[in-house]
């Protein structure tokens, strides 16, 4: 049924029911990915790629809010937008882990720890945790 909404979403990509994705349009979910319960995006062209498990709880953050003006509250500035996050293929995204998305990619077969929060680009194969979070091995080595 998501794909009928969106062609860009695999007909064997799965999406909790309890998800928050918002615009279908701004997704894009490759075959056999998965976005569990809780999951939610918000502000973000999210693109994933294939056989990404996202666990329970996955936030991903995009956008923000203005700040450069000390004259106005930051309340009243405006926000940046949708920015982009692209997740490559073979991702493992831990239960409750944060992702602010600003146009960057999390690169093929990493590995984000539960409860990580990512604030920058992640290389191919790193596993990450932590707030930030940060690179403490590479599966390929």
């Amino acid at each position: 049924m998501l794909h009928a909404l969106n062609p860009a979403v695999s007909k064997s990509a799965t999406v909790d029911r309890k998800a928050y994705v918002g615009r279908f349009d701004c997704l894009r979910l490759g075959a056999s990915s998965g976005l569990g319960a809780g999951f939610r995006m918000q502000n973000v062209e999210l693109s994933i790629g294939r056989d990404v498990m996202c666990a329970e709880g996955v936030l991903i953050l995009g956008g923000g809010h203005r700040h450069e003006s000390l004259e106005r509250p930051m309340r009243c500035q405006g926000s940046l937008g949708k920015t982009r996050l692209t997740i490559g293929d073979d991702v493992w995204i831990g239960a409750r882990a944060v992702i602010l998305a600003k146009d960057y990619a999390i690169g093929r077969g990493a590995i984000i720890g539960a409860g990580a929060v990512v604030t920058k680009a992640v290389p191919d194969y790193a596993v990450v945790a932590g707030n930030p979070a940060k690179i403490i091995k590479y599966r390929n080595r």
